[in-house]
């Protein structure tokens, strides 16, 4: 696992790299890591606009390039959408789209995967630990 950093347009003000270890930590939680390949940043990225997809933690609100580690696919996901969900019925995290390992059905078969990568399963993820301990 790489040492955590931010994309190259967003800078080191103290409340993004107070955001930095925390994001980074959930990206590792959800079974996620940074693209190994550094992808061209768009041009003219600013804090509030930008299109493309950020090697490095890029903020909550563009696209962060991820690998999931579960099933080898490169993704975008927004930090936003990765973080812990708030309110009276929070919703749990969920796998990006198109994932072998999503979903209840396939509890067992993720639960599996994360012991081949080395990586404890969430404490959230109530169903592979579930199929783990069946």
């Amino acid at each position: 696992m790489t040492t955590p950093f931010l994309a190259p347009f967003l800078k080191a003000t103290p409340r993004n790299l107070e955001s930095l270890p925390i994001a980074w930590a959930r990206m590792t939680e959800l079974g996620y890591s940074p693209r190994e390949t550094p992808i061209p940043e768009p041009e003219g990225c600013t804090r509030t606009r930008c299109a493309g997809a950020h090697h490095g933690y890029p903020g909550s609100e563009h696209r962060w390039a991820l690998v999931d580690e579960l099933c080898g696919v490169e993704f975008e996901a927004y930090y936003s959408h990765m973080r812990d969900r708030k309110g009276a019925n929070p919703a749990p995290p969920r796998r990006h789209k198109g994932c072998p390992y999503s979903g209840s059905a396939n509890a067992a078969k993720r639960a599996a995967r994360y012991a081949e990568i080395g990586r404890p399963i969430p404490s959230w993820d109530t169903d592979a630990h579930a199929a783990l301990s069946a």
